[in-house]
């Protein structure tokens, strides 16, 4: 009998443990699970009732939640600053640029004048207020982008509804260079937002033109898979190094390589934000020296439809 009652008190000891062991397991995952969705809530904490592993873990949780909403506001306040910033700085700029254009008109109608340095003076005017404001115009759209105040509405459409206007863009400025510039026509499906898969195909294709030498080489081609549709920027200008390829799609990310192009270094960010958000993504093979192709890949069919 006492044999018996002791196997009793072993099999309940290790039952009562086992259980305990379950439950504090299964809390332990609840907060896990409540904090990576964003719910967890601490009001119900009971030191009392938890053992040292969940009490560390609770507080563990509690002060990463306060670091994380700490840093959430300041990232909102910084994107309201810039936003608001490069809203007000954009009429300024406009106006400089339009006053300059009328003193250049002025200048040119006063005949025998003679003032060379005046209209040089002019046209440097011009030319750095133009890229005051491309730069605010990339601020503008990035800080819009961010904070949700234009979203992406993609639909299903022909591809073609991007080549086109890529054409019609960017055929001069690439003839300007004397870079061949071959982009396909394509009937090809798929699903994205026209306004900003332009942009983002456009920031992409602005760079390949930019960073590929005079006499170079750039083309837009269309693959079609499955389940996806890729749209290749292909270039043999200067490349990227390896090192750097991680890198050239987080924000104002700029190689020291091209410190002295114009650039803000947010149109691969744009590009990457833009192809997230309507389901897709957005990959880049390059050498150094060789060129590189950027691979943008689409969705062929809405998500709601499989």
């Amino acid at each position: 009998m006492v044999s018996l009652f002791l196997v009793f008190i072993c099999i309940w000891v290790t039952a009562y443990f086992f259980k305990r062991e379950r439950r504090i397991i299964g809390r332990l995952q609840d907060m896990l699970d409540s904090a990576a969705m964003g719910t967890f809530e601490d009001k119900y904490f009971d030191e009392s009732r938890v053992s040292l592993l969940e009490n560390s873990m609770w507080r563990y949780i509690c002060d990463n939640r306060l670091s994380y909403m700490q840093l959430l506001e300041q990232k909102e306040s910084l994107q309201k600053v810039v936003s608001d910033i490069s809203h007000q700085a954009v009429i300024p700029v406009s106006n400089v640029i339009l006053y300059s254009q009328l003193l250049e008109e002025e200048l040119l109608l006063i005949e025998g004048s003679g003032n060379t340095e005046a209209h040089e003076s002019v046209h440097v005017i011009l030319e750095q207020a133009g890229k005051m404001d491309f730069f605010l115009q990339m601020l503008v759209r990035l800080s819009r982008l961010e904070r949700g105040i234009i979203t992406v509405k993609p639909e299903r459409q022909c591809i073609e509804n991007v080549l086109k206007p890529l054409r019609q863009q960017y055929g001069l400025k690439a003839e300007q260079k004397n870079i061949g510039l071959e982009i396909e026509d394509s009937q090809e499906m798929a699903v994205f937002d026209r306004k900003w898969t332009i942009e983002a195909a456009a920031n992409i294709l602005d760079n390949a033109i930019k960073y590929t030498p005079e006499g170079g080489k750039v083309s837009v081609q269309v693959i079609p898979y499955s389940m996806f549709l890729r749209l290749d920027v292909c270039d043999n200008g200067i490349g990227i190094k390896e090192d750097e390829q991680g890198k050239i799609f987080t924000r104002f990310y700029r190689s020291d390589t091209v410190r002295n192009e114009q650039g803000t270094g947010a149109g691969l960010y744009i590009a990457r934000e833009v192809m997230e958000a309507q389901d897709g993504y957005i990959k880049v093979k390059s050498e150094e020296g060789r060129g590189s192709t950027f691979s943008l890949f689409f969705l062929k069919h809405e998500l709601s439809q499989k």
